[in-house]
């Protein structure tokens, strides 16, 4: 039972540091591409929870920091266009 506890501590200790490696990630100006390897937008604003800020067809989005990683050097999300298209 302890060896669980332990283990379950743990995974939610990273659980609440992984927004921040995301955010100690991406900057302001990185440029962000989506799913398909498409350049979006280039980031206007990291918050404080790792989400990126980005104003991608005239409008405002928030993109999730649990979408994003680095690939290649490149900021990427997970989303495709259509989806970035429906954020708030």
């Amino acid at each position: 039972m302890k060896k669980l506890s332990s283990v379950l501590l743990t995974a939610a200790a990273l659980s609440l540091t992984a927004p921040a490696a995301f955010a100690a990630d991406a900057e302001r100006n990185d440029r962000l591409y989506d799913a398909a390897g498409s350049s979006v937008a280039k980031v206007n604003r990291v918050a404080a929870d790792g989400d990126v800020l980005v104003i991608y067809k005239g409008k405002l989005r928030r993109v999730q920091a649990e979408t994003l990683s680095k690939t290649d050097g490149k900021l990427t999300t997970s989303l495709t266009k259509k989806e970035l298209r429906r954020l708030k």
